[in-house]
């Protein structure tokens, strides 16, 4: 993504002081090129300008949104509150992108927040493979979730070879249930993202316990799991279509 949140989440992009909205987008069947192509031409026709809204397009690969498109959005608080209907970058999506889109499948907008202190930023140049982690944690345990999330960010850092791929944490300030956070972890493909577990991994636990203490990956990594509510974590994955996002 262009560094995939450099693209997810420009990452280091400054989303931090952008609002963050997505959607998931549900694509007439057997036009999955079109709407990319279209959703391409209207994103590079209208958002790559700065002040401008930038966008970011995903297909949904596992889960129940299997198939669908997920679409992120990183304006600024003026660009929202000035947002028009109908004006031509509306209008122009509605003609040239909304005829490939199931009627009345748009849906699931909600606002984020981009963690910065939470988050690990390096060059992911090619890395359009995400696996995002989602947990739902109780307001009891909060203290707990993100000190993890917190010291994970530390031994990511303090790692003597950084992970190619970066790690960006999102949370959830409106359109959902309690407290949600997102996890997108960067990948060249598959094969990436197992070799990172079987390699890299390991030397982060062993970097945290450094930290930490010993077995404090074990022990924190607990008092997460006892932090969520119940069926309180998810798992999918994504693809990044650089074609139809922002440069």
């Amino acid at each position: 993504m262009k560094n995939l949140l450099i693209l997810i989440l420009t990452l280091s992009f400054s989303f931090s002081s952008s609002q963050i909205t997505t959607r998931t987008i549900e694509v007439k069947d057997g036009q999955m090129d079109k709407f990319i192509e279209m959703a391409g031409k209207k994103t590079k026709k209208y958002n790559n300008e700065e002040g401008s809204a930038s966008f970011f397009t995903y297909e949904i690969l596992t889960g129940s949104n299997a198939g669908k498109i997920w679409r992120m959005r990183a304006a600024s608080a003026e660009y929202m509150d000035n947002w028009d209907m109908n004006s031509e970058e509306s209008k122009y999506w509605q003609k040239n992108v909304g005829p490939y889109i199931n009627n009345g499948s748009v849906n699931g907008m909600y606002m984020w927040n981009y963690v910065g202190p939470m988050s690990h930023n390096v060059d992911s140049e090619g890395q359009n493979h995400t696996m995002v982690l989602s947990y739902r944690f109780k307001d009891s345990g909060e203290q707990d979730f993100w000190r993890f999330r917190e010291r994970v960010v530390a031994a990511r850092k303090a790692m003597e070879n950084t992970p190619k791929g970066s790690m960006h944490t999102v949370y959830c300030t409106s359109g959902c249930n309690g407290n949600l956070a997102l996890i997108l972890f960067e990948y060249e493909s598959f094969t990436d993202q197992q070799r990172y577990n079987q390699e890299e991994l390991p030397k982060m636990i062993e970097k945290y316990n450094e930290l930490f203490g010993n077995d404090a990956y074990e022990q924190d990594g607990n008092k997460v799991d006892q932090s969520l509510v119940e069926n309180g974590r998810g798992r999918i994955h994504m693809r990044f279509i650089p074609e139809a996002s922002s440069d």
